[in-house]
């Protein structure tokens, strides 16, 4: 039996933003431990205690030792840390959320994924059985999503509800904790991961200009030497008016 680590983190509040997105990065124990250690020798490199994107992406700002830069400085600057989760996890899982899209579905559509109010909390439950239907049966699972005192709570009753009806995620996801990210890396991973899809599904949804496209792209290219599977889903107003129109026309019997 091997157990693989999952860690996620959010970008973005649905009060807030125009999108949400919720991601997570995957491995073996042995591959957290290589990535951890190649990821704090980056940190401290970079006279950093944890990487932040909030504030590593103003370039204007020093980035730990690394002075002031120009925006594409900044982003060769951050291409390690991309190459470090490349190279050392497994399994990197996108999902971006038009919050007005979402808002926008049915009633009936609402209640049939559990009546949330937040995306956040759809995103979170389908990354929960997204990892149960990529983990094999000799797997175990361990989940830790990055603490937050609004989601953390009300997380851990959509994650019992999951567990409730589904067998594959019963059986393979064993645990959900909550942590700083300050003291795991794959959690400033996620954090990363996390930042870059949001600007990038603002670009993709309404157009907005994503200075950080490039750093995305190298991030999510097929590299030879890439162990990382990586798996997305962008839901834009359209894909969330289909996705209200199934759900709503499900007949229960």
């Amino acid at each position: 039996m091997a157990t693989l680590n999952a860690y996620f983190d959010e970008s973005g509040k649905h009060k807030d933003h125009s999108v949400v997105t919720f991601c997570g990065v995957c491995a073996h124990q042995s591959k957290i431990d290589s990535f951890d250690s190649m990821w704090t020798a980056l940190l401290r490199q970079h006279g950093l205690k944890s990487l932040h994107m909030k504030h590593a992406s103003d370039a204007s700002r020093p980035l730990g030792t690394v002075p002031v830069q120009t925006l594409p400085e900044r982003i060769e600057a951050l291409k390690p840390f991309a190459d470090c989760i490349n190279q050392h996890l497994q399994l990197g899982l996108i999902q971006a959320w038009d919050v007005e899209g979402f808002k926008a579905l049915s009633e009936e559509a609402r209640r049939r994924i559990g009546s949330p109010d937040d995306p956040y909390y759809t995103a979170f439950s389908r990354g929960v059985l997204e990892l149960a239907a990529y983990a094999p049966e000799t797997d175990k699972i361990s989940l830790i999503c990055d603490e937050d005192k609004e989601t953390s709570p009300t997380s851990i009753a959509h994650y019992n509800a999951v567990r409730e009806v589904e067998d594959a995620v019963k059986r393979k996801v064993v645990s959900l904790t909550f942590g700083d990210d300050g003291n795991f890396p794959a959690l400033q991973a996620a954090d990363l991961v996390a930042y870059l899809s949001r600007r990038e599904a603002a670009n993709r949804f309404f157009g907005t200009t994503n200075h950080f496209q490039p750093l995305f792209d190298y991030m999510v290219s097929a590299k030879p030497s890439a162990s990382m599977e990586w798996r997305a889903m962008f839901a834009d107003k359209t894909r969330l008016a289909a996705l209200s129109l199934s759900l709503s026309a499900i007949v229960i019997t």
